[in-house]
């Protein structure tokens, strides 16, 4: 345990149920054990059609219980467009946690590749400001939309689309971030602080942990060997990255 949150946890690893991971189920979850978690969520990536999600269920079910290790299974969906729709699947019964992520834009008319976004910025035709605003509408409807299927939300790799962009964190203000936090709390949610993406900002898990929003660590493991190890992680637990209180007051151009 450190001062911010537990590091015997990995909340975020995936299996080759997700065909971009190279470790079954069964050999994540006898990694976790080797390293002492207490936690381990098994996340898969899914789309509307992902028809495999209770064979993914049934896979996680066989292994449990684990003792000293609390197994999860999670789907991980993009966030469609400004008003929160998921690329979600039905039959996700069994599922312990739904993570949002925002693999692309969210846009009006639904998902836009960052690149293309980036283009779009640096030509005009949207500024970072809308932009920003679009993306905190899109999560704050996703949270929504997780509540609304009686589903625990967990945020994942929260604003890693935001740099793709162009972009930086740092320049979302204050008042969105904690507006989003505050939506995050009344929902239950989770917050992920991932190793991978380097996301969010300490500046946001501040925010979210003084909002009261429970934070989990991740790696976004796809391959069995990285779970639980952290670094970056680790030191945004120990406060070691957290900015004095004059650093808190971000602008969009």
């Amino acid at each position: 345990m450190t001062n911010g949150f537990p590091l015997d946890q990995d909340h975020h690893v995936h299996s080759t149920f997700s065909d971009d991971a190279v470790s079954t189920v069964a050999q994540n979850v006898e990694a976790a054990r080797k390293q002492g978690l207490r936690t381990l969520c098994l996340a898969e990536h899914v789309r509307r059609d992902s028809a495999w999600v209770p064979d993914f269920v049934s896979a996680v079910d066989a292994l449990r219980p684990v003792p000293g290790l609390d197994v999860l299974a999670g789907v991980e969906v993009k966030i469609l467009d400004r008003t929160g729709r998921l690329d979600l699947p039905e039959g996700i019964d069994g599922a312990d946690v739904v993570l949002i992520a925002d693999h692309q834009f969210p846009g009006d008319l639904g998902p836009v590749h960052p690149r293309a976004m980036r283009d779009a910025i640096a030509s005009g035709l949207i500024t970072p400001g809308e932009v920003i605003d679009c993306l905190i509408d899109a999560t704050s409807g996703a949270l929504l939309t997780a509540t609304q299927l009686d589903q625990r939300a967990q945020l994942a790799h929260l604003f890693s689309v935001v740099p793709k962009m162009g972009l930086d964190e740092a320049s979302i203000p204050d008042r969105e971030i904690g507006q989003l936090a505050r939506r995050a709390r009344a929902a239950g949610a989770l917050l992920e602080v991932n190793e991978k993406w380097a996301c969010p900002s300490a500046r946001t898990v501040r925010a979210f942990a003084e909002a009261g929003v429970d934070l989990v660590a991740s790696t976004d493991s796809h391959d069995c060997r990285d779970i639980g190890a952290y670094s970056w992680v680790r030191r945004i637990a120990d406060g070691a990255l957290l900015p004095p209180d004059g650093a808190l007051h971000g602008t969009v151009p």
